[in-house]
């Protein structure tokens, strides 16, 4: 047992020995000494390179988030469970060319479709809405590129 805590506090003491080694402080340049070759009855130097730690304190700042911009959509529904308005994304996915968004705005989930730059573009889309979903209106939204 007196064996086993004599190593146990060896091993202590050689960890922290090692651990506790002088290093350079960052920005501190180190210098090693030149190696001397000898060839061939010529005597040539050569010095190391000096190295430095430096450490990199450049802060990268992260790129603003894109802004929303005002879209207009045609929602064709609005249910309370999701389920629902799957059901209904999938019949618009084929019956329409333009995306089909279910979003959630408490506590309808609300199926709409497109993305207009202009009210008036919606409107022309949505007389051809009304064919499959006549209970379809315009509404204005934001979306985040």
């Amino acid at each position: 047992m007196k064996r086993l805590t004599f190593l146990l506090i060896l091993c202590i003491i050689v960890v922290l020995a090692f651990s506790c080694a002088k290093k350079p402080p960052l920005g501190e340049l180190t210098e090693e000494e030149p190696i001397v070759i000898e060839e061939e009855g010529f005597i040539t130097e050569e010095v190391a390179e000096t190295t430095a730690v430096v450490e990199d304190t450049t802060v990268v700042e992260p790129p603003p988030p894109p802004e929303p911009t005002t879209v207009y959509r045609i929602q064709i529904g609005a249910f309370y469970g999701v389920s629902g308005a799957n059901k209904r994304k999938a019949r618009a996915v084929s019956y329409f060319d333009k995306p089909v968004y279910v979003e959630y705005i408490a506590p309808y989930y609300k199926v709409r479709i497109g993305d207009f730059a202009t009210k008036a573009e919606a409107l022309n889309y949505k007389s051809y809405t009304t064919q499959y979903f006549t209970d379809a209106f315009v509404v204005e939204t934001s979306k985040t590129p």
